[in-house]
């Protein structure tokens, strides 16, 4: 799977939104200039993200985005599947139906294999696990 861009962008958008918003919104400004997003393209991925309930828009002077949930209910699974849909190699996964092979393919396995560590992957990271990781990257100790 080649996650699209706009997958790569929302989940570093809501990342920052997440790290920086606390309790006031965060601009988009900020975000474009603190992620190095075009402002166009990322106004159109916030919209998406607004219309799935995963951020909340605040209008006016003081206004931008925060998140619309918890950062431990956002995984990176919920962000991919907005943008990308399904994430099996294959459509006869999906829907097993648009194939008259499917009952007897021989390779089948593989992809419903695939599609599974896949989806295990993307749900074992929530946006709060990703910023703890950050966060413990950041502050590792080199001394000698």
């Amino acid at each position: 799977m080649k996650l699209s861009t706009r997958s790569r962008y929302a989940a570093r958008a809501i990342i920052e939104i997440a790290k920086k918003s606390g309790d006031k919104p965060i601009t988009r400004k900020i975000i474009c200039e603190n992620q190095q997003i075009s402002s166009s393209y990322l106004e159109n991925i916030l919209i998406v993200l607004k219309n799935q309930g995963i951020i909340k828009t605040i209008r006016g002077p003081r206004g931008g985005y925060s998140l619309a949930k918890d950062t431990s209910e956002i995984t990176m699974y919920d962000i991919v599947s907005i943008f990308e849909g399904s994430i099996s190699a294959v459509h006869c996964v999906d829907d097993p139906s648009n194939c008259s092979r499917y009952e007897n393919c021989p390779t089948k396995i593989v992809w419903e294999e695939l599609m599974a560590a896949q989806s295990k992957v993307l749900k074992s990271f929530t946006v709060k696990k990703l910023i703890d990781l950050s966060q413990k990257d950041l502050s590792s100790d080199y001394a000698i």
